[in-house]
């Protein structure tokens, strides 16, 4: 994939021009890339974590990337250590380091604000469109976002007007992007009215997504369509120093799930779900504010989220029922003081953040057959968490960067005292006493890091880091329901990572390895019971380690590019391995420049799983998948097309028959079609798509 270098595991450093001592300059984190430049030369960028492992897709690489069979999720991809696992046609979570989004082990943000409260269907919401960038910080990096960012940190960046704000105003509408999928009939657009002057900056858009069933190489995935649509707008007003700015946003997406959730066996078996619509309003509003003395930058905002989910279930057809489980009125809302100083070497970063989560109405369960009836699955709940943080990256020398950051996250967890209808029909009154004695709830836990960079010269360095972090399992776990059972005993879930890396770089050369280890101690793994039902529980004692590699290399007009992870997951209380983790994934991409475009060649291999938890999944086969494509830039042709592209393309060109290893399935039913879904067959695509 283009404009993307990846700042693999520990190597995302302080790069320089020539000398190593430029690192008082304010810049962005993650190295964004133009390659499309013969000049390229990676010496020329900078990132904002010196010993981190950061990774950024930028704004290039994104209009390039087809999303038409996998949404946000399939870009997401291209980073070492990210792997898919499909649900739908736009369904589905990512799993970083080996595990799943779903586990909230990782951090899915917007702008640095949380997404939370919608970890299984976050990323149906989020229109590739209308973001500019996205940010990957995997490991230590991510302890600065407190609870559950154990493994990695997803921040999507929205897009805004960039332009002289201090020039006469103008507007203009534009579109950003239209595309096609030939394997689910597939549609998408944006457009957006975009300009400022005058101190302002305004961004309004607008933006769909269609599709139809996708196909397999074993034929058509019922149940695989989708649809979305939304608006967004980002408008700011900035006077001497200070800007003041306002985001929104409104979202809808209606998404069939084929492989279905809470390991039901899918459409295969006639067991069917949908959400159908979900819904999300945000509002956000804050100042940033600059070179005030004590202060680099001052950002200040705050913001509220809402959620409204209407989730169909069909399961009559493997003895189930069918139901209307409705979600709604489900908010997050909060805050956040951020302070950047840079003091004699020292670049310093601290603040104070607030989240909160609050659910006023229960989790409501209608059963239209059989046995019709209305169940109030879980109380109304509330939690508030209130971090200090601060970081520093020192200069200590001009070879030797110096890391470290701490977080403090004191939670607040609140219960309402009405009851649920699962409590009114416990005899044992066990889940009342429990949910009653812990209704007003206070924990907290430390989360930091430390790391160190050396520079052995212009090219080599070495870098090494450890963190502390933890997870909370809140309110998780404590409302049985149609598919999960509680678990009164759930313990907060703690873990420890250390990583070790290298770097070695010049002018068209980039290549990057790091080593890491996260070991968990009260392990939290949602397990499939005997009775076909999830339930949260502690398992013990785990550890996660693996190898990430990123390089890249330019020669003339030719662009050679090699990623790969791979992972090691094991149970260590119980003896056995972790379920679900992909062994290793890995992709090799050839690029040939031309003055009026590229065309690419792009291999990704997914190894099968031999080491496997026998209880929860099965093993599964090795595969390989071909992508090519070809970038025109129509400026070329004609100058008033001037930043315009038509891309043309073939995914898994060779129709080969696919399941990612990271995708759960139902192991008391036969492997089919959706049970673990299988990877969409051969696509053909067609995407315009604008650069302004």
């Amino acid at each position: 994939m283009k404009n993307i270098v990846l700042m693999s595991g520990l190597t995302s450093i302080f790069l320089f021009a020539q000398e190593i001592q430029t690192l008082d300059k304010s810049v962005v984190s993650g190295n964004i890339v133009d390659m499309n430049d013969i000049s390229w030369n990676i010496s020329e960028f900078q990132a904002e974590q010196p010993t981190k492992s950061v990774s950024m897709i930028d704004r290039r690489a994104l209009l390039e990337a087809n999303n038409g069979t996998g949404g946000i999720q399939a870009a997401l991809e291209s980073v070492p250590g990210i792997v898919y696992a499909r649900t739908s046609g736009l369904g589905g979570q990512i799993s970083i380091r080996g595990m799943n989004s779903n586990n909230t082990r990782s951090i899915i943000a917007i702008d640095g604000v949380k997404v939370r409260g919608r970890s299984t269907l976050e990323f149906n919401l989020i229109d590739p469109m209308a973001v500019d960038s996205i940010e990957i910080i995997r490991g230590a990096a991510s302890t600065i976002y407190g609870s559950s960012a154990m493994n990695g940190v997803v921040n999507f960046k929205t897009r805004r007007f960039r332009g002289d704000v201090n020039a006469l105003f103008s507007i203009a509408a534009r579109v950003r992007s239209l595309e096609y999928n030939t394997v689910n009939y597939g549609t998408a657009g944006r457009a957006e009215l975009i300009g400022g002057g005058d101190g302002w900056d305004i961004l309004l858009g607008a933006h769909g997504r269609n599709a139809s069933n996708f196909r397999t190489p074993e034929g058509v995935a019922p149940d695989s369509h989708y649809q979305s649509y939304g608006a967004d707008f980002n408008i700011g007003y900035t006077k001497g120093k200070v800007r003041y700015y306002a985001q929104g946003r409104f979202q809808s997406a209606s998404s069939h799930d084929a492989a279905s959730v809470f390991n039901r066996p899918g459409t295969s078996y006639d067991a069917h779900m949908k959400e159908d619509p979900l819904t999300e309003h945000y509002l956000r509003a804050g100042v940033e504010i600059y070179d005030i003395g004590f202060a680099d930058k001052i950002d200040t905002f705050a913001y509220l989220r809402r959620y409204n989910t209407d989730i169909w279930v069909d399961t009559l057809a493997i003895g189930g029922s069918y139901y209307h489980r409705k979600v709604y009125d489900t908010y997050s809302a909060g805050g956040r003081i951020h302070f950047d100083k840079n003091i004699s070497g020292h670049e310093l970063s601290y603040g104070l953040n607030i989240d909160s989560a609050i659910s006023p109405k229960p989790l409501t369960d209608e059963y239209l057959t059989p046995n019709p009836r209305v169940l109030k699955n879980s109380r109304d709940t509330m939690q508030i968490e209130i971090a200090p943080y601060i970081k520093d990256d020192y200069a200590i020398t001009k070879s030797l960067i110096l890391s470290g950051a701490l977080r403090y996250d004191h939670i607040i967890i609140k219960i309402g005292d009405k009851h649920s209808s699962v409590e009114d029909a416990d005899s044992t009154g066990e889940i009342t006493r429990f949910l009653d004695s812990n209704s007003d709830k206070i924990t907290g836990a430390f989360t930091g890091s430390v790391g160190a960079t050396y520079f052995i010269n212009n090219r080599f360095s070495f870098v090494a880091n450890a963190a502390q972090s933890f997870l909370s399992p809140g309110t998780s776990g404590m409302f049985p329901n149609a598919t999960t059972e509680a678990n009164l005993d759930l313990k907060s879930e703690t873990a420890q990572t250390y990583e070790i890396g290298g770097r070695i770089h010049d002018k068209n050369h980039y290549a990057s390895l790091v080593f890491y280890r996260t070991n968990y101690t009260d392990m939290i793994q949602s397990v499939l019971l005997t009775n076909g039902k999830t339930q949260s529980q502690n398992v013990g004692e785990a550890y996660v380690q693996g190898i990430e590699l990123e390089s890249k290399h330019r020669f003339y007009d030719i662009e050679l590019g090699l990623s790969g992870a791979y992972t090691y997951g094991q149970n260590k209380t119980a003896n056995c391995p972790l379920s679900y983790i992909s062994p290793f994934t890995g992709r090799i991409q050839f690029a040939y420049h031309l003055p009026f475009g590229s065309a690419k060649w792009i291999q990704r291999y997914y190894q099968g799983k031999t080491r496997i938890d026998a209880t929860q999944e099965r093993k599964t086969s090795s595969y390989t998948m071909s992508d090519v494509n070809f970038a025109f830039h129509l400026g070329y042709f004609n100058s008033s097309l001037k930043d315009m592209d038509m891309i043309v393309g073939v995914e898994n060109l060779f129709n080969q028959k696919g399941r990612n290893p990271a995708t759960q399935e139902n192991i008391r039913y036969a492997q089919a079609l959706t049970n673990p879904l299988l990877e969409p067959g051969i696509n053909g695509f067609v995407k315009f798509v604008y650069n302004y």
